[in-house]
């Protein structure tokens, strides 16, 4: 299977109107999975734009800030997709297209229905009290998430006029927060969350802290205990729908908010939980790496004509590993490229950045590996280890070019009691030295560079007793 990728962004007039096409292109050997790989394709290339954009939006009256919360493929809504299904010998190839002229008003209208829905349910909200009132605000929170969705599609393809929202999540949030009871234990905390939940086939992710990449031991405590109450699958490619949340630390609780969605990107419902400190002692909450984080993710060196991808065997979305689970790395290319990897250990005993060995070679070349022309958009492996102590969160950082970087890799040096060549002894300067490294091309050298992060945790396993 063979997966291509475009996206186009084209000026027309008027000038402040930018018009975009999107598009994805799939290999394989049967029609539905072609046309299941392109769309799939094409939800990551809008998943990307969107993250790389501001992660925040300024309302018409300049006064507030809402977060968009345009985290997974699975959240990215595709309306008005043109397909075009061929063949190349016993392949079925498709092609998917979205163009902002024909698909721009479909979510112009589907946003103004939204924005009526949340409208109505604002003037309910306004006149109801006790159960009444939660049931409504539940309600106007799934709307609103869904509604983010759509609009930050729409903005992608060019609608920079959307009106501004009489309630926003911030508000219901607030409001809900208020009406709360604080769940005593985790375990009654999963009960309100999964609650007459009758889906099946759900994939559960662990729920991540505000504004992190990193998997903590409450959210995987948390995640384990809704896969209790409800019809689970063990991997998100066999699941038919997903229950992805995240948690906001307060002065004296935790907000869980967990959304389950549809293969096509639409919340189906949303559920949250307040949880009192009694439910959390003794467990991990606070992200370690909040920090490193934030710089691994910022200014990525994005490219629409070249694009690397890198992942693991479980996915690259709030990704943990448990104790003696394999962990395969796997990377892939849109065109034929150079990439060699950084890898970062950040944590409070250990802290220092290292090239990742990609051969056996005697020379620099270890660290340095070439995407022929017969491996582009394929999924390549380019090594698997098992998760052991020490346990914690892993870090790399994927650099990709069209040349040679042979001559740019970050000094480095054998570190005999690691077996590493360390290129930093602290990872945040590690990630600082990485990037200072971009080659200075102008636009005719046809030269490319693109970047590519990952962050997984790795785990003790629980015992069946704890």
């Amino acid at each position: 299977m063979f997966i291509r990728l475009f996206i186009l962004a084209l000026l027309v007039l008027p000038l402040n109107c930018l018009a975009a096409i999107l598009q994805a292109e799939a290999r394989s050997t049967t029609e539905q999975q072609a046309k299941r790989e392109a769309l799939a394709a094409l939800a990551d290339s809008i998943l990307v734009n969107v993250q790389s954009e501001s992660s925040s939006y300024q309302e018409g009256s300049g006064k507030h800030k809402e977060e968009l919360k345009i985290t997974s493929r699975s959240d990215i809504p595709l309306i008005g997709v043109e397909t075009d299904m061929g063949h190349k010998g016993n392949d079925f190839i498709c092609k998917v297209s979205l163009d902002s002229h024909k698909s721009g008003p479909l979510y112009a209208k589907k946003i103004s229905e939204l924005q009526q829905e949340i409208s109505t349910l604002n003037q309910r909200i306004t006149k109801a009290q006790g159960n009444d009132l939660y049931a409504l605000l539940i309600q106007a929170l799934t709307v609103i998430q869904q509604y983010e969705k759509y609009r930050a599609v729409s903005q992608l393809l060019g609608d920079l006029q959307i009106a501004t929202l009489p309630l926003t999540r911030a508000d219901v949030e607030s409001q809900l927060r208020a009406l709360e009871k604080a769940a005593p234990s985790l375990e009654l905390a999963a009960q309100l969350l999964t609650k007459d939940m009758k889906t099946e086939n759900i994939f559960i992710y662990p729920a991540m802290p505000h504004g992190s990449h990193e998997v903590t031991a409450f959210g995987r405590v948390l995640r384990d205990k809704l896969a209790e109450k409800v019809h689970t699958v063990e991997t998100a490619d066999k699941a038919q729908n997903y229950f992805k949340g995240d948690y906001e630390l307060l002065d004296n609780s935790i907000y869980v908010t967990y959304r389950l969605l549809d293969s096509a990107g639409n919340t189906l419902e949303t559920r949250v939980a307040t949880l009192a400190p009694a439910a959390y002692q003794n467990v991990q909450v606070k992200p370690s790496t909040m920090d490193f984080d934030k710089l691994l993710h910022e200014g990525l060196a994005i490219s629409s004509d070249f694009r690397a991808q890198l992942t693991t065997n479980r996915g690259s979305e709030d990704v943990l590993f448990n104790e003696r689970d394999e962990v395969e790395l796997l990377v892939k290319f849109n065109r034929t490229g150079y990439f060699y990897v950084v890898g970062f250990v950040a944590k409070k005993t250990e802290n220092y950045s290292y090239l990742l060995e990609l051969s056996n070679a005697d020379t620099d070349r270890r660290f340095v590996r070439y995407i022929n022309a017969d491996d582009v958009n394929k999924w390549l492996s380019i090594g698997k280890f098992e998760a052991s102590s020490p346990f914690g969160v892993e870090s790399l950082q994927l650099i990709g070019s069209s040349d040679d970087p042979i001559n740019r890799l970050p000094a480095h040096q054998l570190d005999s009691k690691n077996d590493l060549y360390l290129t930093s002894n602290n990872a945040k300067k590690g990630i600082t030295m990485t990037r200072a490294l971009k080659p200075k091309r102008s636009e005719t050298d046809k030269q490319y560079q693109t970047e590519a992060v990952l962050m997984f945790t790795t785990m003790k396993k629980v015992s069946e007793k704890e």
